[in-house]
């Protein structure tokens, strides 16, 4: 965990992506330039990179290693590429987490924070951090990030839509405890590309004369605490490919249902979250 706080201007876009895995034929390298050349195009748009950047897979682990699908086995070469890809923007980066895939090799190093993060002068997130995000004018709210757990956000409803309800509910259950504080909370690592909204719920108030109903909505995101029901959760989908035309996956092989390649944008507008959207790459 490390606290990270960042200036921003009162209107902007931050991304959050991340699970690139770089190293995979899967690896939807040309989906990735696009968006990258999208944060380019503004001045103000910036982005979060969520971990597992690299495959990070050696070629003598047996059991995951394959040959047929990799197009940069060596572990440094891999982040060499990374390097490359992320140069022209790395000072849009706001922060840049670790992943399980690179995490796993931390015997030789932390490629992450010692080669990528020290090669492109960006911020070292750990596995989860805060970010907290101001103007000239003051705070505007705070970000918890992770790069994620283990297992995957799953459900075995037979209707389509309560699994979807289903999902979106357990990543909110596995986020919200994490901090009280942070209006937008979000992870990587299970590949899924989900934005649970602040609850529009029906409450009553009055003002003195009269009684009124009004929507609950997105909480301030200055305040120490942020109900729960008024945060924005989000899982922050990849950029791997579940088929790849000539090879066997690992998604494939193990029995994966299609999934949506893309990220999440939150939108500030005045200084203040206007929305959080999802954008998936066809």
């Amino acid at each position: 965990m490390i606290l990270i706080d960042k200036t921003i201007p009162l209107d902007c876009d931050i991304i959050l992506h991340g699970d690139t895995h770089n190293g995979q034929r899967a690896f939807d390298r040309k989906g990735l330039e696009r968006m990258l050349k999208w944060v380019m195009a503004a001045k103000n748009r910036y982005y979060v990179h969520m971990g597992d950047e690299n495959e990070c897979i050696l070629v003598d682990d047996n059991k995951r290693f394959n040959a047929e699908i990799a197009n940069i086995s060596i572990p440094l070469q891999q982040a060499n590429d990374t390097i490359e890809i992320y140069r022209k923007s790395a000072k849009r980066c706001l922060v840049w987490l670790n992943g399980n895939h690179n995490d796993g090799l931390r015997r030789f190093g932390n490629l992450t924070r010692d080669v990528i993060c020290r090669a492109l002068g960006i911020d070292y997130g750990t596995w989860a951090c805060k970010l907290a995000l101001n103007t000239q004018r003051g705070r505007i709210c705070k970000f918890f990030l992770m790069h994620g757990f283990r297992g995957v956000i799953s459900s075995n409803a037979k209707d389509y839509e309560q699994q979807r309800a289903n999902m979106m509910a357990s990543l909110k259950r596995k986020l919200v405890h994490k901090a009280c504080d942070c209006l937008v909370m979000a992870c990587g690592h299970t590949h899924q590309l989900m934005v649970v909204p602040p609850a529009q719920r029906l409450v009553m108030k009055d003002d003195g004369r009269r009684i009124k109903s009004v929507y609950m909505g997105a909480g301030d995101g200055t305040l120490d605490y942020i109900e729960p029901d008024r945060r924005w959760y989000v899982n922050t989908g990849s950029f791997m490919k579940i088929y790849e035309l000539g090879a066997d996956t690992y998604a494939e092989k193990h029995g994966y249902d299609p999934i949506e390649i893309g990220y999440a944008v939150v939108r500030i507008r005045k200084g203040r979250v206007d929305g959080v959207d999802r954008v998936v790459i066809n």
